[in-house]
């Protein structure tokens, strides 16, 4: 494709008059964005400017700082001994919440806190962040990655699970923030979910697989009573603002200037606003929706127009006019369209509009994906356009973006249009596609393949291509084969997988292995895998943690009480078999009732006698250990014995026996009495 990024000249023949640039909220630190810098020449903790690292500029007043004072957050008493730690270990820590909660700068407070004297680098998100991994880190200095907005360095050439492995294990710290909805989206790889149409994309899970690599701490949008009175005891006159106005938002949102923004945009397209600016903003934020991050004002300005066409009786204002309300500094704080980089050659939605307009789950106009497919410049990103297309309903413009892709071979491109051709009911050419792509080494086709054939039916087939997932470490397929090989009895090797999906954390795999170890009794292994199932919100592995962990105490007990009647303590032997009864483990309780029964313990010789008489209905052979108790003077064993008596058809004693025991006050007796035919 043609290099779509070109510097585009605001000030010429397409925008005539003077316009204002005031500042910029992100900017990037490496002028070649195919290779990371060398890590000697990273900036210092203690250099890093927050507004450079993506910390929204706060809305402002004539005499304010730049920014407000940092508020403690009530996350940051977890947060910080976490950052200490990973100082040492190296690892990866991710922020999430809403837009503009406030993750960027409690992030960025935390790494300026925790890791003074160490060096950072947060790359350009279209960099190419393999290289990465061939750099030396030396041990006696501290590292540290920035990925604001994490989700925009996921993919094949960015962030995946094996940079992210060779980084921890040189001691580097990657510091990231999530929006929740991203953390959704990447969550949302459960197989209930998997459908023969959609499993998943490669690129959910890859993020899901990279999320699951991180310690996730969430921040909330609404401060805490503990936070607010944080604030008012600062002082600061913009921090009180934002507490006396929030209204049913949050301090960061308001600081942030995200609801008055969107406000103002919505206002803007009155005949007598800025309808021009409005459809500037409008144009911007659905191609940042569309794929395009980095975005050439050439796009805005064609796709704009179409924006222009809604608005009725609208008279738009000059462009220069309408972009220097589109781009100009908003409460001080931000633009609603804002630079890239210092050169100002691209630009990028304010992102508290973005999450607005994916809030409401607004579609992307249609004329947004042809103009965004024009300024892509890598197939990567063009088949990352095509799924958000697929995403958005569009699946005719997804399969246009896909189809060239996959006769080049694009493995992605391939299976994600197999998809498609499924969805359309045209197995053949879908069964074609996901061979091909697995012939490329795509690795979600052969469980997409799988799952093609066992809907037709041919489970032979569809085991060699789960097996074959598996084994290159797909856990849906490892999942999918152990249900599989349990339905035909091979249940050795169904565990085997199961085990394999559980240890990838497959959600569904890590309760189902929980409940088979628990009927088998192994509750402390069991405990395990469902402790992780309630990790990843699994509510029905809470529940059954809590009896596992109640049957483990118990198996405790069962083993003391064991110990006791084998030297002959009957009061044990009586108490472990109601135990044994009550896990129906009946044959080893009728053991212990028959071993006391024996030895004259009153209490098994009564259950030992019902056992007999109602379980195996042997009434002749549970009379004399009942007739025993009753003699005893058990009022419960002469009820019991009369009802063994009637089972025998001897009818007068066994009336006068629970004649005797309803005088004795046995209320089942007297109610057995009551319901006895009149004579």
């Amino acid at each position: 494709m043609d290099n779509a990024y070109t510097s585009f000249d605001v000030h010429g023949n397409r925008i005539d008059g003077p316009s204002q640039f005031a500042g910029t909220q992100n900017n990037y630190f490496s002028a070649d964005s195919t290779s990371p810098p060398p890590p000697g020449t990273w900036t210092t903790v203690e250099r890093a400017d927050p507004l450079a690292f993506g910390v929204h500029r706060p809305r402002q007043q004539e005499g304010q700082r730049l920014l407000h004072p940092y508020v403690t957050r009530d996350i940051d008493i977890r947060m910080r001994p976490l950052i200490t730690r990973l100082r040492r270990t190296g690892g990866f820590l991710v922020l999430t919440g809403d837009s503009t909660a406030g993750k960027t700068r409690c992030a960025f407070e935390a790494m300026r806190a925790e890791l003074t004297g160490c060096r950072v680098w947060a790359p350009p998100r279209t960099a190419n962040l393999r290289p990465i991994a061939g750099l030396d880190f030396p041990l006696t200095e501290g590292w540290v990655l920035w990925l604001d907005d994490v989700e925009d360095y996921i993919r094949d050439d960015g962030l995946e699970p094996a940079l992210l492995s060779g980084l921890v294990d040189q001691r580097v710290v990657v510091l990231a923030t999530l929006r929740d909805e991203q953390v959704d989206r990447f969550q949302r790889r459960s197989s209930s979910q998997a459908t023969p149409e959609a499993p998943y994309s490669s690129l959910t899970n890859l993020g899901a697989r990279v999320l699951n690599m991180a310690e996730q701490i969430r921040l909330d949008r609404m401060w805490s009573r503990t936070e607010l009175n944080r604030a008012e005891e600062l002082g600061d006159p913009g921090l009180e603002e934002a507490l006396r106005h929030r209204g049913d938002y949050g301090i960061a949102e308001y600081l942030g200037a995200g609801p008055a923004l969107l406000d103002e945009m919505n206002r803007a397209c009155r005949a007598s606003g800025n309808p021009r600016g409005h459809a500037y903003v409008r144009a911007a934020v659905d191609l940042h929706r569309a794929g395009l991050l980095e975005i050439p004002f050439a796009a805005i300005e064609e796709l704009h127009l179409t924006y222009l066409k809604k608005i009725p009786g609208s008279r738009p204002e000059p462009a220069a006019e309408a972009f220097t309300w589109a781009t100009r500094i908003h409460y001080g704080a931000t633009g609603m369209i804002n630079p890239v980089g210092v050169d100002s050659v691209a630009w990028r939605p304010f992102d508290y509009l973005v999450e607005h307009f994916d809030r409401d789950e607004q579609s992307v106009h249609p004329d947004t994906w042809a103009i965004v497919c024009r300024y892509v410049q890598h197939d990567f990103h063009l088949y990352l356009v095509g799924s958000l297309a697929a995403t958005f309903g569009e699946g005719d413009v997804a399969e246009s973006i896909w189809r060239p892709l996959a006769d080049a071979g694009n493995a992605d491109a391939l299976f994600r249009l197999a998809l498609l051709q499924s969805r359309q009911e045209n197995s053949t050419e879908s069964e074609d596609l996901l061979r091909r792509a697995a012939d490329l080494g795509h690795e979600d086709a052969p469980y997409g393949l799988g799952l093609l054939l066992r809907e037709q039916g041919r489970l032979q087939e569809c085991e060699v291509q789960w097996q074959r997932a598996a084994i290159e470490g797909n856990a849906e397929a490892a999942y999918g084969l152990s249900k599989i090989l349990h339905e035909q009895g091979r249940i050795v090797e169904a565990e085997t997988w199961l085990r394999a999906a559980a240890e990838d954390s497959h959600v569904e795999a890590l309760y189902t292995l929980g409940v088979l170890l628990a009927k088998r009794r192994q509750y402390r292994e069991s405990e395990r895998w469902l402790w992780l199932a309630v990790h990843q919100r699994v509510d029905e592995a809470e529940e059954l943690l809590e009896t596992v962990i109640r049957l483990r105490e118990v198996a405790r007990d069962i083993e003391d009480l064991r110990n006791e009647a084998r030297k002959g303590d009957w009061e044990a032997a009586f108490a472990l078999a109601e135990i044994l009864i009550a896990l129906d483990d009946l044959k080893e309780a009728e053991h212990w009732l028959n071993q006391a029964a024996y030895a004259g313990h009153p209490e098994s010789t009564l259950r030992y006698g019902i056992i007999l008489s109602v379980v195996h209905e042997n009434h002749e052979g549970g009379e004399p250990w009942l007739r025993r108790a009753a003699n005893a003077g058990s009022t419960e064993a002469t009820y019991w014995l009369g009802l063994n008596l009637g089972m025998q058809k001897r009818g007068r004693e066994s009336l006068q026996l629970i004649t005797l025991a309803a005088r004795a006050g046995h209320p089942a007796a007297a109610e057995h009495l009551r319901n006895l035919p009149e004579p």
